[in-house]
C-alpha cells in the first residue's frame, strides 16, 4: 500500500528496464560510435587536431538520425499498452492510479534516453586530453552537447507520449508523431505556394526556409550539425516538453481505456483531424495542377479532388475499413469542403485589398527596393543575426522611400506580368524587385514583381539610379571590410591586383565607378571587358568571401587606371587571342523552332543553311566587334557574330545596328 501511494512505481520501472533496455543499450552504442570514437578516426597519422566550436561540427558525427529515432522509438514500445486491447485491460486492472503509470512509464523512458547521453559526455569529457583525439574543445562544449541533446530527446520523448494518448494504433501513432513534426513546414510552403501562384505581389517565401527549419522540429534537428540550437531555442523546447507533458497527464485521466485500437482516443479530435488533412490534400492538388495549367477550371477541380481523397482516407483511417458510404457523408463532405474552400479563396481574394496595398510615403520609415533580398539577408557563416543584417540594407532617405512608392504604384496601377510564374524571365527586359517596408506602426510590408522596362524607364530610373539602390545592389557597404585583393578574369587571362595600395585605390574608383553608373549602363547589355572578383581576407574559420562585379566599357576611370597600372593589356581580349569569327545578320527566325529560339547554334545553322553568313578575317573589324561586343539575344534584325578564341572558348556575342561599322556590313551578302 506504501508504494501504490507514491508517484513512481518502482516494480513497473523495473519491470520496462528488463524488458526495453535494449533500446538504452543500443542508444548508447551509437553515441558512443558517433561522437567519442569518431573523434579518434582519422586516416590521416600526420594529421593535425582540429579546433571546433561545438562537438556538432565533428566530421561524420551526424546525431540527428539517431536523436529523432530513438527518443519515437521508446515512446512508441513503452506505451504500446495503450494502444492493444489486452495490455491495456491488464495495466489499468491494478491497483494504481493513471497518473502513476504515466510516471512510472515516463520515467523508464528517460532513464533509458538520458543515461546514454550523459554517459557519453562523461566519456567525451575524459577523452579530451589524450593523445590520439583528432579534435580540441573545452569543458563548456561538452556540457553544451549535453543540454541540447537532453533537451531534444526529452522533448521527442514527451511528444511521442502525448500523441500516444490521443490515438489508440501504434502504427498511427509513430506516423502522425513525423507528420506533425514536419507539418508546420509542410503547410508554411503549401500556403506559400498558393499565396504565390494566386496573389500578385505575393514575395515568393523569401528567406522562407529557414522560417520552415525553425518551425518544424524535424528540420530544425536534422540541421543541428550546421546550426546548434540558440538558448531562446532550448527554452522553448523545454517549455514546449513541459506543455505537452501536462497535456499528456490532463487527457490520460480523461481517456477511456475501449479506445484501445481506435484510430483517435478522443472523438472531439476528429474535426481537426479531418480538416487538416483535408486542407493539405487540396493545397497540394492545387498547387500541383495549378502549376500545370492556369485555368480556372483545373484550379477548382483540382481542390475539389485534392479534398475528395483527403475526406475518404481520413474516413477509412477512423472507421477501420472502407465501407464508408453512408447518408450524412455527402452533407459532411460539403460541410468542410465549403469551409476549406473559403479558407483557401478569401486570402487570394479582392477581398483582402493586398495586391493593391501600397504604403503613403509618410507611414514609411525606412524602404528596401531591389533583386538580391534574399542573398543581402543570408549569413551563412552566423556571425549576425537576420534582424541585423537587414538593419544594413534598409533607408531612411525620403527621396528613395519616394521613388520606391512611386515605382510600387505604377507598377500596382498596371500589374504587369501577372502570370510571371508561367513564362520565360529575361532578366534584360525585366527586373525582379522586392520592395521591403517599415511602417511607422512597426509592421513591415513586402512584396515583389517582376517590372518590365518597357513602360517603367522613368520609375525605375529614378530608383535605379538613387546611391541607396546602388549600396544594396552592388554591395558597396561591404567593400570597406577587410578587402584583400582584387582578381579580374577574362577567359583564360587572370591577373590579380595585391598590392595593398593598388588594392586601396581600385577599391575607391570602382566605388566611384558604380555610383556613377546610368540607368542605361546597369541594364545594357554590352559585355564586360572582364570579370572582377572581390576577395576578403580569411576569418577565424578561414572562410573567405567573394563578391563579382564587373569591368563595364563605361567605366572610363578605371580603364584609364587599368592601363596606367600595365594592367589592361594583360587582361583584355584582343584579335591575337581570337582563332575565327563568323557573322550574320539574325533574320527569319520564324523559321527556328520555338524549342530552339534561345540556342544560338539554331541561328547560326539557318543563316548558314541560306547563305547569310560571313567569316571575318579583318583584323581591324575584329577589334571593332570585341570593343562593341553584347550579349547574344533572339531580338530580330541583330547582328551575331560566333567567336572562337584560341584558347578553346567558343561565344556568341551579338551586335547593335550603330555598332556596326560600314566595312562590316559590306561583308554580309
Amino acid at each position: 500500500m506504501t508504494r501504490s501511494r507514491l508517484f513512481f512505481n518502482s516494480s513497473i520501472i523495473r519491470q520496462n528496464l528488463r524488458q526495453h533496455g535494449w533500446i538504452g543499450i543500443l542508444y548508447t552504442l551509437v553515441l558512443l560510435i558517433v561522437l567519442p570514437l569518431e573523434m579518434f578516426m582519422e586516416s590521416n597519422p600526420l594529421a593535425e587536431p582540429n579546433t571546433v566550436d561545438n562537438l556538432f561540427n565533428i566530421r561524420g558525427a551526424d546525431i540527428a538520425p539517431f536523436l529523432i529515432a530513438f527518443p519515437v522509438v521508446a515512446g512508441l514500445f513503452l506505451f504500446r499498452y495503450l494502444q492493444s486491447k489486452m495490455p491495456s485491460d491488464l495495466w489499468h486492472s491494478l491497483p494504481l492510479r493513471r497518473s502513476h503509470l504515466l510516471a512510472s512509464h515516463t520515467v523508464s523512458g528517460l532513464i533509458l534516453l538520458l543515461v546514454p547521453v550523459w554517459l557519453t559526455a562523461a566519456v567525451t569529457a575524459i577523452v579530451r586530453p589524450l593523445d590520439g583525439n583528432m579534435y580540441i574543445y573545452q569543458g563548456a562544449d561538452v556540457w553544451e552537447w549535453c543540454l541540447v541533446i537532453s533537451v531534444l530527446t526529452l522533448f521527442l520523448y514527451v511528444f511521442t507520449i502525448f500523441v500516444g494518448i490521443c490515438t489508440g494504433q501504434t502504427i498511427l501513432q509513430g506516423i502522425v508523431v513525423f507528420i506533425l513534426l514536419i507539418l508546420p513546414a509542410a503547410l508554411l510552403q503549401f500556403t506559400d505556394m498558393h499565396l504565390n501562384r494566386y496573389l500578385y505581389g505575393y514575395p515568393e517565401g523569401s528567406s522562407l526556409w529557414g522560417t520552415l527549419i525553425n518551425w518544424a522540429p524535424l528540420l530544425r534537428i536534422m540541421n543541428i550539425s550546421y546550426e546548434p540550437l540558440s538558448n531562446k531555442e532550448i527554452w522553448s523546447y523545454i517549455l514546449l516538453s513541459a506543455v505537452f507533458m501536462v497535456l499528456s497527464f490532463v487527457l490520460y485521466r480523461k481517456r477511456h481505456s475501449e479506445k484501445a485500437t481506435q484510430a483517435m482516443a478522443f472523438t472531439y479530435f476528429n474535426p481537426l483531424f479531418k480538416g487538416g488533412v483535408m486542407l493539405c490534400s487540396m493545397l497540394l492538388a492545387s498547387s500541383y495542377f495549378g502549376s500545370i495549367r492556369q485555368q480556372p477550371g483545373w484550379i477548382i477541380g483540382s481542390a475539389i479532388a485534392g479534398g475528395v481523397i483527403g475526406y475518404i482516407v481520413v474516413e477509412m483511417i477512423l472507421r477501420k475499413t472502407w465501407h464508408i458510404l453512408n447518408r450524412r457523408m455527402p452533407l459532411e463532405f460539403v460541410v468542410y469542403g465549403v469551409l476549406l474552400g473559403l479558407l483557401l479563396y478569401v486570402p487570394v481574394s479582392e477581398l483582402t485589398g493586398y495586391e493593391n496595398r501600397v504604403p503613403r510615403n509618410d507611414k514609411v520609415t525606412e524602404v528596401f527596393a531591389g533583386g538580391n533580398y534574399g542573398e543581402l539577408t543570408r549569413n551563412p557563416q552566423g556571425i549576425t543575426t537576420r534582424e541585423e543584417r537587414e538593419d544594413e540594407i534598409f533607408s531612411a532617405d525620403r527621396k528613395y522611400i519616394e521613388a520606391v512608392t512611386a515605382l510600387h504604384h505604377a507598377v500596382v496601377a498596371s500589374k504587369p506580368d501577372q502570370q510571371h510564374n508561367t513564362r520565360r524571365y529575361d532578366y534584360r527586359e525585366s527586373k525582379r524587385f522586392t520592395f521591403a517596408y517599415r511602417l511607422e506602426s512597426g509592421r513591415k510590408l513586402m512584396r515583389t514583381y517582376i517590372i518590365p522596362a518597357a513602360g517603367f524607364e522613368p520609375e525605375l530610373k529614378a530608383v535605379m539610379e538613387h546611391a541607396e539602390y546602388k549600396r544594396d545592389r552592388y554591395l558597396l557597404s561591404r567593400m570597406d571590410e577587410n578587402v584583400e585583393s582584387f582578381r579580374l578574369s577574362n577567359l583564360n587571362k587572370v591577373i590579380s591586383i595585391s598590392d595593398p595600395q593598388d588594392v586601396q585605390e581600385f577599391n575607391e574608383i570602382l566605388k566611384r565607378e558604380i555610383l556613377n553608373m546610368s540607368y542605361e549602363d546597369e541594364v545594357s547589355d554590352q559585355r564586360a571587358r572582364a570579370s572582377i572578383n572581390l576577395v576578403y581576407k580569411p576569418d577565424s574559420t578561414d572562410y573567405q568571401l567573394f563578391y563579382t562585379y564587373e569591368w563595364l566599357p563605361s567605366f572610363k576611370e578605371m580603364t584609364a587606371w587599368l592601363e596606367q597600372k600595365g594592367y589592361a593589356s594583360k587582361i583584355k581580349l584582343t584579335v591575337a587571342d581570337v582563332l575565327s569569327a563568323e557573322m550574320f545578320r539574325d533574320i527569319h527566325q520564324s523559321a527556328i523552332p520555338q524549342g530552339l529560339m534561345y540556342n544560338p547554334d539554331a541561328h547560326m545553322e539557318l543563316a548558314r543553311s541560306e547563305k547569310r553568313s560571313v567569316v571575318v578575317t579583318d583584323k581591324t573589324l575584329i577589334d571593332s566587334i570585341l570593343e562593341h561586343r553584347r550579349d547574344f539575344t533572339r531580338e530580330e534584325g541583330r547582328y551575331v557574330v560566333k567567336i572562337e578564341y584560341k584558347e578553346g572558348t567558343v561565344n556568341y556575342i551579338s551586335l547593335k545596328e550603330q555598332d556596326v561599322a560600314p566595312a562590316l556590313k559590306a561583308l554580309l551578302p
